[in-house]
């Protein structure tokens, strides 16, 4: 048997969404499972050379969790997967992991809600890796919105054009939410919770004037710019004529630019990657 596990990148947060908005972006690892060839793991790509090769990966891990809650046991297998999301960089790489391993493991063993019912495959990834806001795009693609571990999906307008700007810096997760505070005050929640309401609108409507505005926030991003300074440099000056917003814990950024309006150069060593909004989730195929 041979399976082959899609899973796209996503950007969290999307400036005021903060912990409940997430959206799927066409860039995505692919992880394949061998059962008739020599049992071992290989990456290639992104993180290839310190990712785990003994079977403690993410998606090693979240198969054995899946087979281990239904009483099951896996055959040896080779894993080998192509990574293109970048590491540390506020994409979703560790959600991408856990939804990849969860839906493999669930195919593999027939259990048809895994493969069927794509909340269980959030829930279970969410479990594992413990950032919704990222397994939730990751499972169902599209723009997402979770509240109390429920998952609304909403499609987005074909206008709408995302460039992940991926800076030559790492800022891991851990670090990105230690720097924020416990509260916040009052006005500010107010001032988040109608901008995220304008974000799911602009987004679904494709209005990039709208979306300007909307991205705007006052919980997270300036905490965590303070954080890389050379990336709020690039954020401040994108932010005067761009929809742009710090992807998940950043340091990666992701712009929605116009037609018309061309990118500046974000400086050396920064990566500019074109990535549409992916409509659909985790895909596995047997190959």
């Amino acid at each position: 048997m041979r399976l082959l596990a899609r899973v796209p990148a996503t950007s969290a947060n999307l400036g005021p969404g903060f912990d409940c908005f997430g959206l799927a972006l066409d860039l995505c690892n692919e992880v394949t499972v061998d059962t008739e060839a020599e049992p071992g793991v290989r990456w290639e790509g992104e993180g290839a050379d310190e990712l785990p090769t003994d079977g403690t990966d993410l998606v090693s891990s979240a198969m054995r969790m899946v087979a281990e809650g239904n009483r099951e046991e896996f055959h040896p297998f080779h894993l080998h997967g192509v990574n293109r999301i970048p590491l540390e960089r506020g994409l979703g790489s560790s959600a991408a992991a856990a939804v990849a391993g969860v839906a493999l493991a669930g195919f593999w063993l027939r259990v048809a809600d895994q493969v069927d019912r794509r909340e269980l495959i959030f829930d279970a990834a969410t479990q594992i890796e413990g950032h919704p806001d990222n397994a939730a795009p990751a499972a169902y693609g599209g723009l997402t919105v979770i509240a109390d571990g429920h998952v609304r999906r909403f499609d987005v307008a074909a206008a709408i054009a995302p460039v992940v700007l991926v800076p030559p810096i790492r800022l891991s997760t851990e670090r990105a939410r230690a720097a924020l505070s416990e509260e916040v005050p009052r006005r500010d929640a107010v001032y988040n919770v109608a901008h995220g309401a304008l974000v799911v609108h602009a987004l679904a409507a494709g209005d990039l004037d709208l979306l300007r505005v909307a991205l705007h926030d006052r919980l997270h991003q300036a905490v965590r710019l303070a954080l890389v300074p050379a990336v709020r440099e690039v954020f401040e000056e994108l932010a005067r004529s761009e929809p742009v917003c710090v992807s998940g814990a950043g340091p990666s950024l992701v712009v929605f630019p116009s037609p018309r309006s061309p990118l500046p150069d974000p400086g050396e060593g920064w990566r500019v990657l074109r990535v549409p909004v992916r409509a659909t989730g985790v895909e596995i195929l047997e190959v």
